[in-house]
């Protein structure tokens, strides 16, 4: 190789890294900015439904009795087991259980996006920088979401990691399409276990009042809201069986295909959702360096 060649690829190298910088620059100036426009909305709606949820408990009221319109925030949708665990935080004055579920959510948050960080590659820092407005937004409403993220993109490929997507599910539904990386990697009892600890989460379901559970979806950010019921189950059904495909075939495209047919799925779905791709990209490395040591062996 000439040397006027080498020099030609070291200077596209040098091009390709200072875009790559300037790009990411340009992503945290407004990501920056959509955090400073959003710092006084600190009202931590959805703690609304747990709370609400936990005093229904303690009451002795039916535990989806809470109010049906499907907008509000106040609408609990999860597994009873939730409620309960928000039952102690429940004889704390509320503003106490906000700032400690908000700790919480923040510690997930920040472990997700310090995990990204450290890859340290221009892909996961540009989805780190990305995200990071969207996780702030979260931690200021309550929503459990950071926690999900978080236990799967650290567990599923953990010993663990079927009771981690059944806990997930529990509470979102949609992440139970993780089992599908038991698929690609042929381990049956693993996603018999996901399946079976998921219902086992979800089952208590069946012995409460469900008269008052709010099965309207509402107004989100999904095709179901913005196009039709129709269209939102063809390209559900459509991710799914794409996802399906990759891991039967074990693609290493097989987290992103899971993580996007989980955004696209959820009838009721909002930008945040997009979280769900740290899931791929942290969870979907350390797969891969398992795949490349079991055909080693």
């Amino acid at each position: 190789m000439s040397s006027m060649t080498k020099a030609a690829i070291r200077s596209d190298a040098r091009r390709r890294r200072w875009l790559a910088r300037l790009a990411i620059g340009l992503l945290l100036f407004f990501a920056l900015t959509d955090i400073w426009l959003r710092m006084g909305n600190w009202h931590f709606e959805d703690v609304g439904a747990y709370w609400e949820a936990a005093h229904r408990i303690r009451d002795g009221s039916p535990l989806y009795g809470g109010p049906t319109n499907p907008d509000s925030y106040r609408v609990f949708r999860y597994a009873p087991w939730f409620a309960y665990a928000w039952v102690p935080l429940s004889y704390l004055p509320r503003q106490v259980a906000e700032v400690a579920w908000g700790i919480g959510l923040a510690a997930g948050s920040g472990a997700v996006l310090w995990a990204l960080i450290r890859l340290r590659t221009a892909a996961s820092l540009a989805l780190a920088v990305l995200l990071t407005p969207m996780f702030f937004s979260l931690v200021q409403v309550g929503n459990v979401q950071p926690l999900v993220v978080a236990m799967l993109a650290f567990g599923i490929s953990r010993r663990s990691g079927p009771l981690w997507i059944a806990v997930a599910a529990s509470l979102k539904a949609v992440p139970i399409l993780y089992l599908l990386v038991y698929l690609a990697r042929r381990e049956w009892r693993r996603m018999t276990v996901a399946v079976v600890a998921t219902a086992v989460l979800v089952a208590p379901m069946l012995l409460v009042d469900l008269s008052g559970y709010t099965t309207d979806p509402g107004a989100s950010f999904s095709l179901y809201y913005y196009v039709s019921p129709v269209a939102w189950a063809v390209v559900g059904v459509a991710a799914i069986g794409v996802a399906a495909w990759l891991a039967w075939l074990r693609s290493p495209f097989v987290w992103v295909a899971i993580s996007v047919a989980v955004m696209l799925i959820a009838p009721r779905a909002h930008p945040t959702y997009a979280t769900f791709l740290v899931v791929g990209l942290l969870a979907g490395g350390r797969d891969l360096i398992g795949r490349r040591t079991i055909l080693a062996t």
